[in-house]
């Protein structure tokens, strides 16, 4: 049902820790700058569970620590339930601190960092600062 063919999947990820709730409105900003005529857009928050949220609610959920691991256990999840056939393009908008999480396919990651501290993604992940893009 999520999967429109011709179109690219790209899942978004929003860390709720409390260090980073407050780059919600950007979450929502980005992924609403994506044309959805060329895009299968999913929202998603995470702390230690990850959460589908939609543009509609705008809600968001968890606001614990911060597991990235998490992350690819969901999308290899998803994967395999809903029987997608192409890896999506997956956006997280975090601090960077957390679990450390090694994808699949990481050179289809693309982070966008508060800070500078990236010990958490392997070197293969797209590694952005989120002030270069405000």
């Amino acid at each position: 049902e999520h999967e429109i063919e011709g179109k690219l999947d790209v899942w978004f990820f929003q860390d709720t820790s409390g260090s980073c709730y407050q780059y919600r409105d950007r979450f929502f900003k980005a992924a609403s700058t994506l044309d959805k005529n060329r895009f299968n857009i999913r929202l998603f928050c995470f702390d230690t569970r990850v959460y589908e949220t939609s543009f509609e609610s705008k809600k968001l959920y968890g606001f614990g620590g911060t597991c990235f691991r998490i992350i690819e256990t969901h999308i290899q999840k998803l994967i395999k339930e809903e029987n997608i056939k192409k890896h999506p393009t997956v956006w997280v908008i975090s601090d960077g601190y957390g679990t450390s999480v090694y994808p699949q396919m990481a050179k289809n990651w693309y982070v966008f960092l508060s800070t500078n501290y990236r010990n958490c993604f392997p070197k293969e992940c797209n590694i952005f600062q989120l002030k270069d893009y405000e």
